[in-house]
């Protein structure tokens, strides 16, 4: 995972988010970002995830790309189907103190059921 820090004249240095990708149970590579709302909207998400898929591929390639998000996050969901990856797995967010939370799963390939429960058991 990486810091991100803005890079506008208005903002230089100010601390934007983190994102990147860690090896998520030793079967995938998860992308993941989080970002201050005040620098929402302006392409930091994109640029984050670009540069996570990039390193991605040139460490440990043969993985394949996955990213864990709540359902309703639609902005998450927009950015995620840009860098490639498709909904492959949607149910119950194990843990989430709201009962009605929603966790979907998306992946850059398939996923075979032995990897599916892996990565939802993580």
């Amino acid at each position: 995972m990486w810091v991100a820090r803005s890079a506008e004249q208005a903002t230089h240095g100010q601390l934007v988010g983190i994102g990147g990708a860690f090896i998520r149970g030793g079967v995938a590579r998860n992308l993941g970002f989080r970002l201050f709302p005040a620098f929402w909207g302006q392409g930091y998400a994109q640029e984050i995830i670009r540069a996570a898929v990039s390193a991605a591929r040139e460490v440990r390639g043969d993985l394949p790309l996955t990213a864990y998000l709540l359902e309703g996050n639609t902005r998450s969901q927009r950015t995620t189907e840009r860098a490639g990856l498709r909904l492959v797995w949607r149910g119950p967010d194990a843990g989430n103190p709201d009962p009605q939370a929603v966790r979907l799963l998306y992946a850059d390939q398939d996923l075979s059921p032995a990897l599916l429960k892996a990565l939802m058991d993580d």
